[in-house]
């Protein structure tokens, strides 16, 4: 997982969330609140919503348009038990504690650089 995490606030607007998504080049930016507890999610497709639905220069915060139902993961989840990832239904999940407090952030990235890393050690 990675943990050089892209974070904004839930009172940040859309824009700033976007200008922060271009400068560190990430598909997502995880919205957390004062303690860095999981909010939500803001992702490319949340942008295309936004755009389609208002100028995305406004101030629309970004807890208007985020995704709240978050899939997350823990540091101790198998990759199997990661069905959201592994069929293909999210290329992004948040890893949390126990409190909800982002730790890190999976991608399919990760998983396939992992899985070449084993079949290149088998070999």
């Amino acid at each position: 997982m990675s943990t050089d995490l892209v974070t904004v606030g839930v009172d940040a607007t859309a824009a700033e969330a976007a200008i922060r998504m271009l400068e560190t080049g990430v598909n997502s930016v995880l919205v957390v609140d004062e303690a860095g507890r999981l909010e939500g999610v803001l992702t490319g497709t949340d942008f295309l919503t936004l755009v389609r639905e208002n100028d995305p220069e406004d101030r629309t915060p970004v807890g208007t348009c985020m995704t709240t139902d978050v899939v997350t993961a823990s540091r101790t989840d198998s990759i199997a038990a990661l069905t959201a990832l592994t069929e293909g239904q999210y290329t992004h999940v948040p890893v949390t504690d126990d409190e909800r407090v982002v730790v890190g952030m999976l991608s399919t990235t990760d998983l396939t650089r992992r899985l070449a890393g084993e079949r290149q050690r088998k070999r």
